[in-house]
Order: structure tokens, then C-alpha cells, then sequence
């Protein structure tokens, strides 16, 4: 073997040891093993058909098998679906095309070693779940902590903050969907944290040419999420503004850069509007064929009208669709923004206050605020990546004290149990099911119904007794949140802290106790044999 190549070999020896000996890294993997675990554990039953991810995967499949952006071949093999548009003749997809053109890749690999034939529509879906949404949401995950890191979090507050929103949150179940919310969020994190890398390369003094390749990055990715979802658009532009008000507006090329980044992005969407839609800035809205969802994204500006109290406070604090109900986590943000603007990061603090106000004006504004078959508030996960930030200043804030240390562990603790109780039974609850724990999850237990999950897939084992090992990681992913040791803490500053976060956890449990059931007995056991009909058709699909 020639001596260059043996001392390469030696040099990568060296360097994975030197890695695997390092508790850090031992740590971020143990972390993401956990993470993409429960991110795959559970899902939603084959034969339910879920419009949204239905129409973004026939796109994906008609420009793969058919080279068009018309979905007519994909409705001719799988069937019609509830999400559709229609212009000239041709069906299209409602849906703005970034999360398709993701989809698109596994796709087109599959494709290389079979034929169209071989795909029925749910092996389709779990493909873009797998491939797509999975390694998004694990990405989202890792990118959040290095952002929270970059901004100066301690470890502790950044794990808390990180494992809170992923498991924590509707960024959970929207990990493991194929919509485009979701790709949003990460897309966001990992643009925010390339512009602050940027400019962390500006203040050093180094080359501006240093800046630029970061730059082009986070341009990309504001493009990407605007191409994913329409109502990304603001936020994009919002990065933008904050990118210009910053180290980079004394620098021409780091500003050419991010503006190299997210142009294809966007010449792609009008492109794509223009083939689909007949012009650059007309929208699918325009040409819905669903008269419900006509009449909804008729109002206003694409279903976006004047904000209403009560869609406000149904997004807020539902007991199915609450932001606070379901993630109290959230209850951080306000006190959060507070304190990074006492530390005057001024423009940190107006991006994501303006963000965070925009979603819920949004949300405020539209009468499908509760955004159909879901739990927790759909519409405001591309929002929960950056509102995370806030988030973790409190966190940090309240554990520099013994007593209140377990506060933000609590409230994380709280939003894990609830959102994996929800997704282990059944992941999209039906609109009028308002209070999930009584109607649907402890019925559901009750008559040993679950979703589809990888110990009853890979082992045979069905209802309760499939959910013992997402138990036990739900368990220690648990004990992460409640023991996460900060430094300088005794053993008994840790069990006090414990104690606190398990007392805040049964205090954000009492009304989901004492709740009354929105469902009568009848329509919570119809839905029970519904589930049991589903279960017996999971085990039939091929």
C-alpha cells in the first residue's frame, strides 16, 4: 500500500477515535438516536387519505413519471383528492411546489430499480414521511441547537428548548407528515443561523468574501421556504430586512450573495405559477375546485381576512388547536422576547417578535384557523422554529435559580407527554374531537386501538402492548428534560429541580383531568370501532 494512503488511513483512524472519545459528541449522537426514534415510531393508518400530502406527492410523481406539472396522470392511478386546482382542462396541485420538488428526489431513486406500477399511494406517502420529513425534522433538531449555541445559550437551556419544541410540539407530528410547515421551520433555523454566521465572520474582521458563501446559504433557504409554503414570503422578507440592518450593509458581495441565493427560488414559484396558472403572481387559490375551500380562500387575500377574537383565542388556547393548551413551552415566548431586548439585540428581538405576530394575526385572520384534521395549531408551526429562540432565554433566565430551574422542564415535559399520547393513537384528530385526551386518546386505549408503529410492524405485536417501547423512550427523554444537569448543581439541586418540573407537570395536566368530553359516549365509540376497522385494514395493505 503506498505510504500516502496508509498515513490517510491512519489520519481518519485517529480522527474517529478522537471524535468517538469525546463526550460532546457522544451526547449529540445519543440525542438524535433518541430523537429520530420517536420521529419514526408512529404513524397515520395507510388508508386514510390525507388530501395535503396526497396532492404534494402526485406532483412529485407526475414530474418524475409524466415531465409535467399537471397532476391528471396521478388522479387517473390513485384517485381524486379534496386539495386540487383546475385551469384550462388540467388539475393541479393547490400547493405552493417547494415540498414536492423534495419529494420528487426519493422518487425519482426509487423509480431507477422499479416501475410506476409497483407504487400504491400510501407506499408513495411513506416514502416522502421517510425520506423527506424524517431527515428534515432530525436537521431541524441539530440546526435549532447549533443556532441557540451560536446566539451564546449554555448547553443545558439548549437541550431543554431543542427536545421541548421537537417532541414537544406540533414541529413533531408535522416531522413525520408530508406538508410543507415543517420544511418551513428548518428551513428558517438553518437560514437565520447562516446569516448570524456570516456575520460573526464580518465582526471578526476577516475578509468579506469570507461571509459569502454562508450568506448564499441562508438566501437559499429563505427561498426554499417561500417556495414551500406561500405565507413564508413575509418571513423571507424579513430575514432580508434583517440582513441588511446588520454587519452586511457595509459589504456589497455578503448582500449579492443572499440575494444570488433566493432568486432561483423565487423564479422557480413564478415560473411554476405561470405554467400552472397563467401568470407569475396568480395563485392556485384562484382556481380551487372544492366549493368549500373556494368560499374559505375566497375572503380576503387567499382565504386572509380581518383578524377575529374568537379564531384568535382558538389558536391560542383550545384545548385541540391551542398553542398554549397543547405546547405550554410557548408561555416562554413573551417573557423571552422581554429579555433579549433588555440585552439589546434589537434586531434578533424584531425579527422574531414580528414573525411571531404575523403568524398569529394570520391565524386570527382566516376561518380555517383550526386548519382542519390535526392537534395543535397547524398553521403556526413555521413559526415555532424561531420562536424557540425567546423561548430558550427564559429557560435560561429561570434556571439560574434553584426553584425555578424546573418551570421550563415542566412545561417541555408536559407538551412531550401529551403530543406522543396524541400520535400514538391516532396523529390527525378529527375536527370536532375538542378535547383529544377524553375523546379520543383514553377511549382509544381503552379498546386497545393504536396508529401503525414500528413494534407492530416489525414484530407483530398490536395495540397497547406495541406502545412499550415508545414508553420507555418517551420515558427517557423524560428524564433528559427533568435531570438535564447544569453545572455547579448538587444531587439535591437536581432531585429539587425534578420535583418542581413533575409539580408543573401535574398542574398543566389538571384540565385535560377535569375536562368535560366533547364527544357523547356513542360518537367516542363510533370513532373507536372506526380505528379498529382502520387497524384491520393496515394489516391487510400489502
Amino acid at each position: 500500500m503506498p505510504e500516502k494512503l496508509q498515513k490517510a488511513r491512519k489520519l481518519a483512524r485517529d480522527t474517529a477515535a478522537r471524535w468517538l472519545r469525546s463526550p460532546r459528541l457522544r451526547w449529540n449522537l445519543s440525542l438524535g438516536l433518541l430523537v429520530l426514534t420517536l420521529l419514526s415510531y408512529s404513524w397515520m393508518f395507510g388508508t386514510i387519505s390525507v388530501p395535503n400530502e396526497r396532492s404534494r406527492v402526485y406532483l412529485a410523481v407526475a414530474m418524475v413519471d409524466h415531465g409535467t406539472l399537471s397532476i391528471d396522470e396521478p388522479i387517473r392511478r390513485f384517485g381524486r383528492i379534496h386539495d386540487w386546482a383546475r385551469r384550462d382542462g388540467r388539475h393541479y396541485t393547490d400547493k405552493a411546489p417547494g415540498s414536492s420538488l423534495l419529494g420528487a428526489v426519493p422518487y425519482a431513486v426509487v423509480r431507477c430499480f422499479s416501475d410506476p406500477e409497483d407504487w400504491k399511494i400510501h407506499e408513495l406517502v411513506n416514502l416522502m414521511r421517510t425520506w423527506v420529513m424524517l431527515p428534515i425534522g432530525l436537521l431541524g433538531f441539530f440546526w435549532l441547537r447549533r443556532l441557540l449555541h451560536r446566539i451564546g445559550l449554555d448547553p443545558p437551556s439548549v437541550d431543554i428548548t431543542a427536545i421541548g419544541w421537537i417532541l414537544g410540539t406540533s414541529a413533531f407530528h408535522y416531522s413525520t407528515a408530508f406538508y410543507g410547515h415543517q420544511i418551513v421551520a428548518v428551513c428558517m433555523i438553518g437560514a437565520l443561523d447562516l446569516a448570524l454566521q456570516a456575520e460573526e465572520r464580518l465582526r471578526d474582521a476577516l475578509s468579506p468574501r469570507r461571509a459569502i458563501l454562508p450568506m448564499v446559504g441562508a438566501g437559499m433557504l429563505a427561498g426554499m421556504a417561500g417556495l414551500t409554503e406561500y405565507q413564508a414570503g413575509i418571513p423571507a422578507a424579513l430575514l432580508a430586512l434583517f440582513v441588511v440592518s446588520g454587519p452586511a450593509r457595509k459589504h456589497a458581495l455578503p448582500l449579492v450573495g443572499f440575494v444570488l441565493g433566493a432568486v432561483p427560488f423565487a423564479l422557480i414559484l413564478f415560473g411554476y405559477n405561470t405554467f400552472a396558472f397563467g401568470g407569475p403572481l396568480e395563485l392556485s387559490y384562484h382556481y380551487l375546485i372544492d366549493p368549500g375551500l373556494r368560499e374559505v380562500h375566497g375572503q380576503g387575500i387567499g382565504g386572509v381576512a380581518a383578524p377575529r377574537w374568537e379564531y384568535a383565542v382558538g389558536g391560542l388556547l383550545s384545548a385541540h388547536r391551542g398553542l398554549l393548551t397543547t405546547s405550554p413551552l410557548f408561555l416562554l415566548a413573551v417573557p423571552g422576547i422581554v429579555l433579549m431586548a433588555r440585552r439589546r439585540m434589537w434586531r434578533l428581538t424584531a425579527l422574531v417578535g414580528a414573525t411571531l405576530l404575523y403568524f398569529l394575526l394570520f391565524i386570527s385572520s382566516t376561518k380555517i384557523w383550526f386548519a382542519g384534521w390535526s392537534f395543535g395549531p397547524r398553521l403556526l408551526v413555521p413559526a415555532m422554529g424561531w420562536t424557540m429562540i425567546p423561548v430558550a432565554f427564559c429557560v435560561a433566565a429561570l434556571g439560574r435559580w434553584r426553584a425555578s430551574d424546573g418551570i421550563p422542564r415542566g412545561l417541555a415535559l408536559f407538551g412531550l407527554l401529551y403530543h406522543q399520547a396524541v400520535h400514538a393513537v391516532f396523529p390527525e384528530l378529527p375536527e370536532n374531537a375538542t378535547h383529544p385526551m377524553v375523546d379520543v386518546v383514553l377511549p382509544a386505549l381503552r379498546g386497545d386501538h393504536v396508529s401503525p408503529n414500528l413494534a407492530s410492524t416489525l414484530f407483530g405485536w398490536q395495540g397497547r402492548s406495541s406502545l412499550v417501547p415508545l414508553g420507555i423512550l418517551v420515558l427517557i427523554a423524560g428524564v433528559v428534560l427533568m435531570v438535564r444537569p447544569r453545572e455547579g448543581r448538587s444531587r439535591k439541586a437536581r432531585a429539587g429541580t425534578a420535583a418542581v418540573t413533575i409539580g408543573v407537570l401535574l398542574l398543566c395536566s389538571t384540565p385535560l383531568i377535569f375536562a368535560k368530553p366533547g364527544w357523547s359516549e356513542g360518537e367516542a365509540r363510533r370513532f373507536t370501532d372506526w380505528l379498529a376497522q382502520l387497524a384491520a385494514a393496515e394489516r391487510r395493505l400489502p
